[in-house]
């Protein structure tokens, strides 16, 4: 059964738009609508002695030109939306946000780390892929 609504995750990286292509050649071939989801730490790295701040509606607006961008390059003739999410657990986010809005697959693209440091990073893709109640599909660079 073909998927009606892909969420392709962001992360702005050569990885994840990469992935780009094989989402927009699946939307095309199977009339699937598409959201391009970027999930951003609200606070990211802060250093002990910087003053705490709440996140700039600017670096939200920056993430979502960046995503209008990558869709105009990749996804230019599918239905797409776009969405910045706040979160500092992306994985959480991004399950979260895919039930709530009735996405049937979640296209994540794989950094294709291994051992020690995916031990000490973790990944991304490998939480979504355990936690995610609809398909997932990593595409591995």
């Amino acid at each position: 059964m073909a998927a009606k609504h892909i969420l392709a995750c962001i992360d702005f990286s050569e990885h994840s738009t990469r992935a780009l292509a094989e989402v927009g050649e699946y939307a095309r071939v199977n009339g699937s609508r598409v959201t391009l989801v970027h999930v951003s730490d609200p606070q990211g790295f802060i250093p002990p002695q910087a003053i705490l701040e709440p996140p700039s509606p600017t670096d939200e607006d920056a993430h979502e030109a960046e995503l209008a961008k990558l869709r105009d390059q990749h996804l230019a003739d599918v239905d797409v939306a776009l969405a910045v999410v706040s979160d500092h657990a992306p994985a959480k986010a991004i399950c979260e946000y895919a039930e709530e809005h009735g996405v049937d697959l979640i296209v994540v693209g794989s950094h294709g780390r291994g051992g020690m440091e995916r031990w000490l990073i973790g990944s991304v893709a490998e939480r979504v892929v355990r936690h995610a109640t609809m398909n997932v599909y990593v595409v591995r660079q």
